[in-house]
């Protein structure tokens, strides 16, 4: 017995020491590519912190961040619970299909906020000499409501759409739930399985879309040569619930001589075409298409159309924008989040030809940052 009990306490001193003890020695990481954050360190010792407790949450943080083995105890917990038969876990469904759906809910969409920014993108319209068309990109969610887990609650798009209607009254809105149903683009993917952007299908079918409504010439899939960037994605979503099973996404580009040779300006920076190719060996490759979001984004397609386009818009309009290359001599793109002058300004003073408003349906009802609309 008494030897039972010396082994016992000799595997709980090891299971508590050692952890401990490879923090202290082995080198501490700056960031996860894994949970796209930087993580807590070890704190310097502070007398003032150690008596206000402050010291002590430090070190916790720093000990869970540090954990020498966390990315694989995350992997294990996700697949422990899917064993379990567990369907959201860290507020992803884990859906048919290999499917990874961000979990939104009615109460996640504030409808306050929502009438909020569709009035401040009426005054915006309003205000106008280009032609203006809105585009709300459906959660993946909506489409693919057939294979989220039985019963799961998700957000009524309904809600969204018709609002816009009513407070938009006759500006364009394009509802890209008609276009972007499982299998109206063959056997393609329309949304990766491990995040919440959708693929180069999915973004196409939402430009065949928009030229009809623009008078825009639809251009065939095939012509803008569609290239496997990169077979190993693992998305956002699949940060929240990493499994040891889960399947990687393959990313595809647009690839003609206008993406390669376009000028780009990035908030300031030159760059020659519009991917930024080292994000295809990081852990965030979605941002392979201009390198990510930035307040103000020009791009000088080297096209002969003599239009120009400014687009407002989030991050899934960086996969949709390469399509429009050939149709506009001088492309636009603002994000709101990034971008603090005015966007009245801006549309009235630079004599774009069209503007296009393109949020995530959720996205948009949710953003504090479209005030600037009438800034």
């Amino acid at each position: 017995m008494k030897k039972t009990y010396i082994i016992y306490s000799a595997l709980i001193f090891i299971m508590l020491a050692v952890p401990g003890l490879l923090l202290m020695v082995l080198p501490q990481r700056e960031y996860s590519a894994n949970e796209n954050r930087y993580l807590d360190k070890l704190p310097e010792i502070n007398a003032s912190k150690i008596i206000s407790g402050e010291f002590q949450e430090e070190v916790s943080n720093a000990f869970n961040d540090q954990f020498f083995i966390r990315d694989f105890m995350a992997g294990l917990s996700t697949s422990f619970k899917q064993a379990l038969g567990f369907k959201d876990i860290g507020g992803v469904y884990i859906a048919k299909d290999k499917y990874y759906i961000e979990k939104i809910t009615d109460n996640d969409i504030s409808k306050n906020q929502l009438i909020k920014n569709l009035m401040y993108l009426s005054y915006f319209t309003e205000k106008q000499q280009a032609d203006v068309y809105t585009m709300f990109v459906p959660s993946p969610g909506t489409i693919l409501s057939s294979r989220l887990p039985a019963f799961a609650p998700f957000y009524n798009a309904d809600t969204i759409y018709n609002t816009a209607s009513t407070i938009l009254g006759t500006q364009e809105i394009l509802d890209l739930r008609k276009v972007l149903t499982p299998g109206s683009n063959g056997s393609r993917d329309l949304y990766f399985k491990t995040d919440h952007h959708w693929t180069l299908p999915g973004a196409y079918a939402a430009y065949k879309e928009y030229c009809t409504v623009a008078g825009l010439k639809v251009q065939p899939y095939n012509s803008f040569n569609p290239e496997k960037a990169s077979r190993n994605f693992y998305g956002t979503l699949y940060s929240k619930a990493p499994g040891f099973t889960t399947e990687p996404d393959d990313i595809y580009v647009v690839q003609t001589s206008l993406t390669e040779n376009a000028e780009v300006i990035c908030d300031g920076k030159k760059q020659t075409g519009i991917y930024n190719k080292e994000y295809l060996d990081k852990k965030d490759k979605y941002a392979c298409f201009f390198g990510g979001n930035y307040g103000r984004t020009d791009i000088k397609t080297g096209s002969n159309a003599n239009r120009k386009l400014l687009v407002l818009k989030d991050s899934f309009a960086n996969s949709f924008v390469p399509f429009l290359l050939n149709d506009y001599s001088h492309i636009t793109m603002i994000d709101a989040r990034y971008y603090n002058k005015s966007l009245l300004d801006i549309a009235s003073s630079e004599n774009y030809n069209h503007i296009l408003i393109l949020y995530e349906a959720s996205n948009f009802a949710n953003d504090k940052n479209l005030y600037k609309f009438i800034k």
